[in-house]
């Protein structure tokens, strides 16, 4: 995270010469000879402080000048609203001239500083060697944002794997290429076995980038930086299926109490029919035997009509109940098939219930209701259990957030060919994120960037924070707990 300052670099001449000063005359104080000394070495500090401020100047003065109507950015191409910023600032009429490039953002940050273009495309602040590149002659820099985006860790709604909340370097190791992670015990919550899924790399290539620099750490994000058994999916709804089987299937499997009931009780149905036709069988054999009976007693006419009578009731009687079988043997068998079909929909369910994927807040938040976000939390305590929102991703606070940033130099910030075009895409910028399913600025933001280039509040010039000594950076990077870069 940066820090920011308002001071200009004569005021900290200013500061250090009267801090000088004092500490002078405190020791004249003290030691008339020691005194001498400590005049001698500030004088020599002053000396030097002059000496730099001048070097500092006469650098500042050899950058180029940036021809009258024209500007250049270069940076990052794949998280960018800059070239949809100048299309719509080229078609308003605007004489100037814009050219966008396509290097790195590394590359462009050093352009910047050689005072070789105007502004810097990037999804990332400028780092402290940068700065200190552009301090040296003579260039404070000031980072406007445009827009954020985050990267959400999902599994399905209403499942569960036995927390909520994961590290940076979970996550890390979770999607990384080699990872042994095939369970969700083996990141200390339950024991239910793990799927991993993500986008594409080429139809999702904003998400995958976004993923591999801001997860995987990888500048060039490619396949092989994940997993072998990675799902990807080109479309969201196959991301979806991958997660809860599919959302006819999910339907289905939610079926499977009710249709197990019916099943019951058409088989019930069925047993019933049979036992009626059982009984109506044996009722026909019995008239049957009982007319037999009655021609060989030789009984009266009527007695024997009523026997013949009885046997004709039983025939239709088991004709009926054959029906009822039939009938009832269909409706068992549908019941069978459906809950047949509603076990097998519940078992693929049940199969996807660790299954995890990665989504841009812009996919999730149109199927939140059929996910479950895990908060993310830094190894180190910090931004302890984030949950991924508008507010915590725009802020910065959620830790798998990315930021579209246009950085550029108070120098640049003089020129109308800049702040003319910064003016228009900030204006738009709020719909410009919308569209590319981004999270917008929010309007205090925006109010307070127009602000800088309408000369009605100076801006805030950017401090990056001490690089850490390799050696540090490298040991932190290998203790457990220490953050993914």
């Amino acid at each position: 995270m940066a820090i920011h300052r308002r001071t200009a670099r004569p005021a900290l001449v200013a500061l250090a010469l009267s801090g000088a000063l004092l500490m002078s005359a405190c020791s004249q104080n003290e030691d008339p000879d020691a005194s001498d000394l400590v005049a001698d070495a500030q004088a020599q500090d002053y000396a030097a402080q002059q000496a730099a401020q001048t070097a500092v100047t006469k650098a500042n003065k050899a950058l180029p000048v940036r021809p009258s109507g024209q500007l250049a950015i270069d940076g990052t191409t794949t998280f960018t609203l800059t070239r949809e910023g100048v299309e719509r600032y080229t078609a308003t009429g605007a004489s100037t001239t814009i050219k966008v490039g396509d290097n790195t953002q590394d590359q462009a940050f050093q352009e910047l500083c050689s005072g070789k273009i105007d502004l810097v495309n990037s999804e990332r602040s400028i780092t402290r060697s940068e700065w200190e590149a552009c301090q040296a002659v003579g260039l404070d820099v000031v980072q406007f944002q445009i827009a954020s985006d985050g990267i959400v860790i999902a599994i399905k709604s209403e499942s569960d794997v036995g927390g909520d909340c994961l590290s940076t370097d979970q996550v890390k190791e979770v999607w990384r290429a080699g990872s042994p992670i095939t369970d969700w015990s083996q990141l200390g919550l339950d024991d239910v076995p793990m799927a991993v899924g993500g986008p594409s790399v080429g139809s999702f290539q904003v998400g995958f980038d976004e993923f591999g620099k801001t997860v995987l750490g990888s500048q060039g994000p490619s396949q092989t930086d994940l997993r072998s058994d990675y799902f990807s999916y080109d479309r969201f709804d196959q991301a979806r299926k991958f997660l809860n089987g599919g959302t006819r299937k999910a339907k289905v499997a939610q079926t499977y109490p009710d249709r197990a009931r019916q099943l019951g009780l058409r088989k019930s149905e069925l047993v019933t029919a049979r036992q009626v036709l059982a009984d109506a069988a044996n009722e026909l054999q019995t008239a049957k035997a009982e007319r037999a009976k009655g021609i060989r007693d030789k009984r009266s006419a009527a007695d024997q009509a009523k026997d013949e009578a009885r046997v004709v009731a039983a025939r239709v009687a088991v004709d009926k109940a054959r029906g009822a079988v039939v009938t009832a043997r269909a409706r068992f068998e549908r019941a069978k098939r459906l809950a047949e079909t509603a076990a097998d929909a519940r078992r693929t369910i049940e199969r996807s219930n660790g299954h995890v994927i990665y989504a841009r807040f812009g996919n999730y938040e149109l199927f939140e209701e059929e996910l479950r976000p895990f908060e993310i939390t830094l190894p180190d305590g910090h931004r302890n259990c984030v949950f991924p929102s508008q507010t915590t991703i725009a802020s910065g606070i959620y830790p798998l957030s990315t930021q579209v940033l246009l950085t550029t130099t108070t120098r640049s910030l003089e020129r109308d060919e800049v702040t003319g075009f910064l003016k228009d895409y900030l204006m738009s910028a709020q719909d410009a994120a919308t569209e590319a399913s981004m999270i917008g600025l929010t309007d205090d933001t925006l109010r307070q960037e127009l602000a800088w280039l309408d000369g009605t509040s100076q801006p805030t010039l950017v401090i990056p924070p001490e690089d850490k000594p390799k050696a540090d950076a490298d040991r932190d990077a290998t203790e457990p707990g220490a953050p993914a870069r």
